[in-house]
């Protein structure tokens, strides 16, 4: 019996401190580069004294290289005008800034051929940043990228917990213009391709 309530009591203490583990805010630095193609997440768990660990949106194996398709300006310049996008990735960027980051920023260069598409994108991100907090306008930049095709990159120093940033980024990466977005990122348009379907952001 001595043994059991012994055994029992070590496995209540493994369990929490594994909960502890996820359920706790972690010191959080979010990297995003398509220079570099890179998009993770470094956390040192438990308030920032416990085991450092990475959360990864792609594989270590590519970083180091621009990601393809950010280069090509008729794919980036077709997924950039999915419907939704710029919304539901202002919404994201939203809930990280009401976690109170320590540092944050947030850059998008742009350089399309096609002037009708880039005059749509610009358009739909300045009338987003236009009814956006003075937070996030003030730390979130558009300009011209010197090369043609598209650059993303962020930056983001906060507290989170693992799951508090694994449903954000769950909720991001599940919305029906990310979806979209995604696809066309992977197939290059033709030039006499009819106008997208619309798609709504869930």
């Amino acid at each position: 019996m001595l043994w059991a309530l012994i055994g029992g009591g070590v496995v209540l203490v493994v369990l929490g401190f594994v909960a502890a583990l996820f359920f706790a805010p972690a010191r959080t630095t979010i990297l995003i580069d398509t220079a570099g193609s890179t998009a993770r997440a470094d956390m040192r768990l438990l308030w920032g004294v416990g085991p450092a660990w990475t959360m990864r949106a792609l594989p270590k194996e590519l970083a180091g290289n621009p990601m393809p398709a950010f280069y090509d300006p008729a794919r980036i310049g077709y997924a950039l005008m999915t419907p939704g996008i710029t919304e539901v990735t202002y919404t994201a960027l939203r809930r990280l800034f009401a976690l109170n980051p320590r540092a944050a920023r947030f850059d998008l260069a742009v350089n399309l051929t096609d002037t009708a598409q880039a005059r749509v994108v610009d358009t739909a991100i300045h009338a987003v940043l236009a009814s956006a907090p003075a937070q996030v306008r003030q730390n979130v930049g558009v300009s011209k990228c010197e090369t043609p095709g598209a650059e993303l990159s962020m930056r983001f120093d906060l507290n989170v917990s693992p799951t508090q940033l694994d449903g954000i980024y769950k909720r991001f990466k599940g919305s029906r213009a990310v979806r979209e977005f995604r696809k066309r990122l992977k197939r290059k348009p033709k030039q006499n391709k009819r106008a997208p379907r619309e798609v709504r952001a869930s």
